[in-house]
């Protein structure tokens, strides 16, 4: 199975949370629709919600709910993305100017906490303790991983556990809380619903290292934004950790010095790229993330008798696979 085909494997479903969206955006504030619909139109596969929608089906469960919770997680991740752009000063995003480049800083973060208060909101409507619980603990993470980032801003000598540690907490923490939705909502036994949660940890891993590697070697047109901007950000992800521990010492020198310019060139970045190329640096990090997405189909093969696993192993593939 190819990733198009689980596209149309919950199509329709996709509909339905694209409708259960754009109604939740409404409010008589009219910039917060503006902004919503200008972000829930602008591109993206909808990757978390997929995940709900593919983790219910896994579990048996094909009601209302999955929809609901798959318009909340969406709102969720909107929500982090609105505040990292301007905490990322980011004017791109997904090919277009970020909300924060044509509304402005303010409007970002308020609308950022407007969709957090609609998703709570929702959450405590529908009243599933376990599902309230685990994107509670999984906004908290995001939140702590922002956190960890920013006191980690320029720290080349971060360790590779630290490192994945705020990954989990930015990134994974939301892919497995969407998977856990799924656990609940069909009522899965607990070795399945383990299972499935790390299987949404591990593709939450992947998927974030892949995003690492792409900042370096995507094509811009295609990745939405504008490489090496990491790097332009004293963003240490692992591409550089892995670099900083195997370069020489002037190139460390180099790399360090970077990290306290005011402002890193075009020059600077194909210097990067040319050390990564000759310490094999990508191909490293996305041993690295392909070793994850293994990780999370392993986690699901005692389960996959009658193909019930597929769908999700599709997404694992993709995950590695795609270009933007």
């Amino acid at each position: 199975m190819q990733f198009n085909d689980v596209l149309e494997l919950v199509r329709d479903d996709l509909e339905r949370v694209s409708e259960a969206i754009r109604a939740n955006f409404e409010s008589d504030v009219a910039l917060i629709p503006t902004i919503g619909n200008y972000l829930s139109n602008n591109g993206g596969k909808r990757l978390r919600p997929i995940m709900v929608l593919l983790s219910s089906r896994f579990a048996g469960y094909a009601g209302a709910r999955a929809i609901t919770y798959s318009c909340v997680v969406e709102f969720i991740h909107l929500a982090s993305l609105l505040h990292d752009d301007v905490v990322d000063e980011a004017e791109l995003r997904r090919g277009g100017p970020s909300a924060n480049s044509n509304w402005g800083n303010e409007a970002s973060v308020l609308v950022g906490d407007f969709l957090f208060a609609k998703s709570f909101a929702l959450l405590a409507k529908e009243n599933v303790p376990e599902v309230l619980t685990s994107l509670s603990q999984a906004s908290c993470h995001m939140a702590e991983g922002e956190v960890l980032e920013l006191v980690n801003h320029g720290n080349l000598q971060i360790a590779e556990e630290e490192y994945l540690d705020v990954v989990y907490r930015k990134t994974a923490a939301l892919f497995e809380s969407c998977c856990e939705i799924g656990a609940y909502l069909g009522q899965l036994d607990a070795g399945a619903a383990a299972a499935l949660r790390a299987y949404g940890r591990n593709i939450g891993l992947a998927f974030q290292l892949v995003d690492d590697a792409l900042d370096y070697v995507a094509h811009e047109d295609r990745l939405g934004k504008s490489i090496g901007k990491d790097l332009e950000e004293a963003n240490v992800t692992l591409p550089l950790i892995l670099l900083h521990a195997q370069a020489s010492p002037q190139e460390r020198a180099f790399l360090n010095g970077l990290m306290e310019a005011e402002r890193v060139d075009k020059r600077d970045l194909a210097t990067v790229i040319e050390y990564m190329e000759r310490y094999h640096i990508i191909e490293e990090v996305l041993g690295r993330a392909r070793a994850y997405a293994d990780a999370a189909c392993e986690a699901l093969k005692p389960y996959n008798a009658n193909g019930d696993s597929e769908p999700l192993m599709a997404v694992a593939n993709y995950v590695i696979e795609r270009q933007e």
